[in-house]
């Protein structure tokens, strides 16, 4: 899962962003990281009836501004469940 926003630009003058933008937009990338492992750990076990759905949460990485987006990548690894009997082949 990948979750980007736009990035605070260098202005006109070639002048980098300010500390207070530089500050906000690192704490809104570590929100939205915490919002996505929240929304993982709450959603993704009620998705397949009972039990839940099987999955393992893997790294979870701060992506560097680049091409004025930055933002988090969380890897996930979820289990999906055969077919139980498959259908047969009617032709």
């Amino acid at each position: 899962m990948t979750l980007l926003r736009c990035a605070p630009p260098v202005d006109e003058r070639g002048c980098p962003p300010t500390c207070d933008e530089l500050e906000a937009a690192a704490r809104m990338v570590h929100v939205d990281a915490v919002t996505v492992y929240n929304a993982i750990q709450c959603c993704l076990p009620t998705t397949a009836g009972p039990r839940g759905r099987r999955f393992v949460l893997g790294q979870q990485r701060i992506l560097d501004p680049q091409g004025g987006c930055v933002g988090i990548e969380q890897r996930v690894i979820v289990a999906l469940p055969g077919c139980a009997p498959c259908p047969r082949d009617s032709s």
